[in-house]
Parts: structure tokens; C-alpha cells; sequence
């Protein structure tokens, strides 16, 4: 886990060279047979993050669906559940932390029919594949209770894997997999047969230098049990790409303000000037102060971004994620420890970035 994000990390430096601080909207994509609570999770889980959890919230970017998913949400406590999803949906929110706009995304859900089409080249199946090979994101929801029975064909689990194994075998670009199992409350306890249909896929994320990969347990039903993990876990790789690069950029930016300070000493700095000045161009000082004022900005965006992605960090850290020392006795034994929710320690690590009072200390 650890030198997967410290890959990110690199990427992420990679990245600013191409994007140059570009903002850039994530994409995930939802996938599930029908009935397993998609659109009920996103509706509970809507209305949970209206309240700060460890500091985050969620808006949608359009007031028709912040309004659509909160009637859905008063519904699903009234215990009257949607309908299945009859299209793919598709939301944009934002992540908010200690109110104020972290990370904007895409969600879309797909239809449970998606995975039952019997050709692979209807509108729906294209459109699913389209979106998993370029989502940054995957949450794929399985019916832990169907799992417990052994009930693997009404679950589409076989045909849901193979569309999730196909996106992310070749991948090139860091995408975080939540595999999440929901109607944890209709089950005793965790077993190694309820797990076992996942070793393919596990030994897939294992193989993938850009996959990081986790079991999140879930429940919607009278107690809501651990529902802002997913998405906070699949979108905690993005908020750590959008920390690093902008610390890139930062220190970039102060890198070029000194070696145009340094043009504009001596002699030579003093021609320079001159001809600048004759030119109508802008003098080796002036370009040294503009670098150094957009080195300032994005020092102080990263300082908004900063404790986020450390709190991410710590927040994700509490799952079984996917790592090719553990084995599937290791996930029961960790979603054991999780069933009924999970504890957050409220101490806060230490800082994996440093930064100080004075950016320029920073470089």
C-alpha cells in the first residue's frame, strides 16, 4: 500500500509536466446487479455527508439532484427503497473539507441490466466499458447476504469481475477499487467462503502497479454502518495526486523566481535590463516576482489541500485493503474488526509534507 501511494506520488510530479495544474474532474463509475442498493447508498450516504465526517462533506454541483437525492434519502429511513435504476445516471459533486471545494467528480451509476445483457455490443455494455477504462475511480457493490448463500448467479459476480478485471489489467494511471459489501446486517460473521470469489480479483489489483484495492463493509437498513468509507477511499488517491502536484508546482514556480533573480545580477543583469527596457519586455526582476507570486499561490493551495489528504490517509488506512501479503483469511479476520463500524482515532498524524510559516522555507 505504502509504495503504491508513494507511485501516486511520483505521477503526480509527472502529471503537473502534462496538465501544468490543470483542474482536472475525477470520474467513477458505480456498478452492480439490480437490487443491490446503489441508488440507495448514494441517497443515504448524500444525506450523511450534509453533516461533516471528520471534517467532510458532499454538495452535488446542481440543485435539482441535491433535492432528488434528499426526498430519496427521507424515503429510504421511511423504509420505502427506489426503484432499480432504469438508465445510467450520472452526478457531479464536490468534496468539501472544513467548507471549503477539495475535489470535484463525476459519479456515474449504471443500470443492474448492464451486467445481464446478453450481447456485448448494446449502448449500455459499450457504455460501461467506455467508462471503466477511463474512470479514476471503480465502486463495485456485491450483496454480502447473496455471497453468505453462496448465490453467486443472481449477484452477476463472474460477469461484474470480468468487466472490472478487463478495465483494470492494463490500466496506466492510478485508479482506487472499492469493493463493497453491502447488507452486512443480514449476516452472522465473515467467512473465507464469502471472500473466496474475489482471489482472481485480488490477485489482479495485486499484479497492478497503479490499482489500489479494499474490502468496505457496509449496511443501509435501520443503522447505517460504515457509509462514507467507499467513497472516501476512492477518492483518497486523487486528493494525494492533487497534493503533491500542487506542492510540485509550488516549488517549481520558486525554483524559476531564483534563477531570474539571478539573471538580473552583475553586469550581465544590468545589459539585460537595458535591453529589456529598450524592447518593452519585462525585466529579469519582474519575471523573477511573477514567478515568485504564482510560487506563493500554489504554496497556499497546497496548504488547503494538505490536511485532507493527510486525514484521508488516516481515515482510509482503517480498511482491509488489498495487499499481496495478506491472504483471504487476513480479510476476514480485518472486516471482522469493522462489521459494525468503524472507529476513527481522533489524534491527527504526523504531517507527511513539511511545510512551515514561511513557504520559501518549504524549498
Amino acid at each position: 500500500m505504502v509504495l503504491k501511494l508513494l507511485r501516486y506520488l511520483v505521477i503526480a510530479l509527472v502529471l503537473t509536466w502534462i496538465l501544468h495544474g490543470e483542474d482536472k474532474t475525477m470520474k467513477i463509475v458505480m456498478l452492480g446487479h439490480t437490487g443491490v442498493g446503489k441508488t440507495t447508498y448514494m441517497a443515504s450516504l448524500y444525506e450523511a455527508m450534509q453533516q461533516k465526517v471528520e471534517g467532510f462533506q458532499l454538495k452535488t454541483a446542481k440543485s435539482l439532484d441535491h433535492s432528488r437525492l434528499l426526498d430519496l434519502a427521507n424515503m429510504i429511513r421511511s423504509a420505502k427503497y427506489p426503484p432499480p435504476t432504469a438508465h445510467r445516471d450520472e452526478y457531479d459533486f464536490k468534496l468539501r473539507y472544513q467548507n471549503k471545494d477539495v475535489l470535484s467528480f463525476s459519479w456515474a451509476d449504471y443500470r443492474g441490466g448492464a451486467l445481464t445483457e446478453k450481447t456485448q455490443s448494446s449502448d449500455q455494455v459499450n457504455s460501461l466499458i467506455k467508462d471503466l477504462k477511463q474512470a479514476d475511480g471503480i465502486m463495485m457493490f456485491c450483496d454480502c447476504d447473496a455471497l453468505a448463500r453462496g448465490n453467486l448467479r443472481s449477484i452477476q459476480l463472474a460477469r461484474m469481475m470480468n468487466f472490472v478485471n478487463s478495465a483494470v489489467q492494463d490500466v496506466e494511471h492510478p485508479i482506487a477499487l472499492s469493493i463493497i459489501l453491502t447488507k452486512v446486517d443480514l449476516i452472522a460473521r465473515f467467512e473465507k467462503d464469502l471472500l473466496s470469489p474475489f482471489q482472481n480479483l485480488i490477485d489482479v489489483i495485486n499484479a497492478s502497479e497503479w490499482v489500489l484495492g479494499a474490502f468496505v463493509p457496509i449496511s443501509c437498513g435501520a443503522r447505517l454502518v460504515n457509509i462514507p468509507m467507499p467513497l472516501l477511499f476512492t477518492l483518497h488517491a486523487a486528493v494525494i495526486l492533487q497534493a503533491a502536484s500542487t506542492a510540485h508546482l509550488a516549488e517549481e514556480y520558486y525554483e524559476e523566481a531564483l534563477l531570474w533573480e539571478e539573471k538580473s545580477q552583475g553586469i550581465s543583469g544590468f545589459v539585460r535590463w537595458l535591453g529589456n527596457k529598450l524592447n518593452g519586455n519585462p525585466t529579469d526582476s519582474q519575471m523573477a516576482e511573477f514567478q515568485m507570486q504564482k510560487a506563493v499561490e500554489k504554496y497556499q493551495e497546497f496548504e488547503v489541500i494538505k490536511e485532507p489528504a493527510e486525514a484521508l490517509i488516516n481515515y482510509v488506512d482503517k480498511l482491509p485493503l488489498i495487499h499481496e501479503d495478506k491472504n483471504v483469511q487476513s480479510y476476514v479476520e480485518e472486516l471482522s474488526k469493522i462489521k459494525f463500524g468503524i472507529t476513527i482515532n481522533p489524534s491527527r498524524p504526523s504531517s507527511y509534507i513539511h511545510t512551515t510559516d514561511d513557504p520559501f522555507d518549504a524549498f
